[in-house]
């Protein structure tokens, strides 16, 4: 898993940040606007072109966000089309406990334990009942062997389920948890680790809160029958893996894609959405006469949505484009789309589609394609000439967005169009 360096992005976007400003100072000295009062019989034209091919590369790249960093668990169970599910890990329930005013002593008993977990009920689909079923899913294998962990939700492995109406659902849930499981783990030191299986009456989805939200899961119980010997209130933890540093925290709640029954996109087309999320990587050549001897009034690039008729195809989500900041030195693409300058950021507006939807989509380039002449495609500590599409709530939704790429037909493809003022060049007459 890719870590990216806070500081060294921060100063790749300051890098750009100036050069866009570099960039307006120069556009200014080229079409300034005393030149009409002072030179009345000369008319600056503007021309428009529209450049197609304009892509030098695109692809689609799958797996965001990375294990752990998702704002939400989206548990879902729609027959053969989705299916996703969680894990929960309390690695660190201690072994004894301290009575008020005496010595620490070990726990002999576990009463009254719950699983408390809290929803987002956002866009979620609630058919008549669902049942939240728990598993016990520790294993030795590697934290990141997905088929280990999804081979133990088995009914030998169920822990607890509950069972409730549609109304009976709200914001947060509390699921028994039997004292004669959990006694044993504690007392062994063993890692608690559950994972998260929903089920319903029909096509089922619901957001768990995640440790990003600030509304983790806890796991509660009694330790004595003492009343001044309080509720124990366990935290997430995970102790694995123990490399990268601080790797292991990411692993305390996470989703685990089971099944995506989506069609494949084909040969024609990159993808924004969808779990596990995509995110369409746009690499583009761009005339070095346009950036070099022009001023550059208005860059718009136009995609054609190719329609999507599965799950989720009239849910309507936001597809963004964002700046690549990594330099022509990062080849790996996959952390390069994680190397992005933020959002709103030289590409200020967004596409509000539903997948099902068709046609011509737009996203304004302008303050990006300044960034690009001031900073030679050739300089290898200069950003990649390339954009991000990515969807909001990145990891949490169905809805997968798909467009034309540049292996499409021409009507289809991706376009660049740019108004522009050629450079205007003053001598003696």
């Amino acid at each position: 898993m890719t870590r990216i360096s806070p500081r060294r992005l921060l100063l790749t976007v300051a890098a750009m940040l100036a050069a866009a400003a570099i960039g307006a100072c120069s556009e200014q000295l080229d079409a300034g606007s005393a030149c009409p009062s002072l030179c009345p019989g000369l008319s600056v034209p503007i021309k428009d072109t529209t450049f197609s091919p304009i892509l030098s590369f695109d692809t689609t790249l799958v797996g965001y966000p990375s294990v752990g960093l998702e704002e939400g668990i989206p548990l879902a169970s729609r027959g053969d089309t989705l299916e996703v599910r969680g894990v929960l890990r309390f690695d660190t329930l201690s072994a004894t406990y301290t009575p008020p005013s005496d010595s620490a002593r070990p726990v002999t008993q576990v009463d009254t334990a719950v699983l408390r977990m809290r929803f987002n009920l956002t866009q979620s689909r609630l058919p008549e009942w669902v049942r939240f079923e728990v598993y016990d899913v520790d294993t030795a294998a590697v934290d990141t062997d997905v088929s280990a962990v999804l081979s133990l939700f088995t009914p030998g492995r169920l822990v607890a389920s509950r069972t409730l109406t549609r109304a009976e659902i709200t914001d947060s849930l509390r699921i028994p948890i039997a004292g004669s499981w959990l006694l044993p783990r504690i007392a062994g030191a063993k890692h608690v680790r559950f994972g998260l299986r929903l089920v319903g009456a029909g096509p089922v989805s619901l957001r768990v809160h995640t440790v990003e939200t600030g509304l983790p899961a806890d796991l509660r119980y009694y330790v004595s029958p003492d009343t001044a010997v309080h509720q124990v209130v366990a935290a997430l933890q995970s102790l694995t893996p123990l490399e990268p540093a601080n790797f292991a925290s990411d692993f305390r709640d996470y989703s685990i894609a089971v099944k995506n029954g989506l069609p494949a996109a084909g040969s024609l087309a990159f993808t924004a959405g969808g779990i596990p999320a995509r995110r369409a990587f746009l690499r583009f050549n761009v005339p070095q006469w346009l950036l070099d001897s022009t001023t550059i009034v208005r860059a718009t690039l136009q995609l054609t949505q190719m329609p999507q008729r599965a799950y989720d195809a009239a849910d309507t989500v936001t597809i963004r484009g964002q700046a690549v900041a990594a330099t022509s030195l990062v080849t790996d693409l996959f952390r390069a789309s994680l190397l992005l300058v933020p959002r709103g950021t030289f590409v200020t507006d967004s596409i509000r589609v539903a997948p099902a939807d068709s046609g011509v989509r737009t996203i304004e380039l302008n303050g990006l394609l300044r960034v690009w002449k001031s900073a030679p495609d050739t300089a290898r500590t200069s950003p990649q000439r390339a954009i991000v599409l990515t969807q909001d709530e990145e990891g949490l939704h169905g809805a997968e967005v798909r467009f034309f790429n540049a292996k499409a037909p021409a009507a289809v493809r991706p376009r660049l169009r740019v108004s522009y003022i050629p450079r205007v060049t003053f001598g003696v007459p």
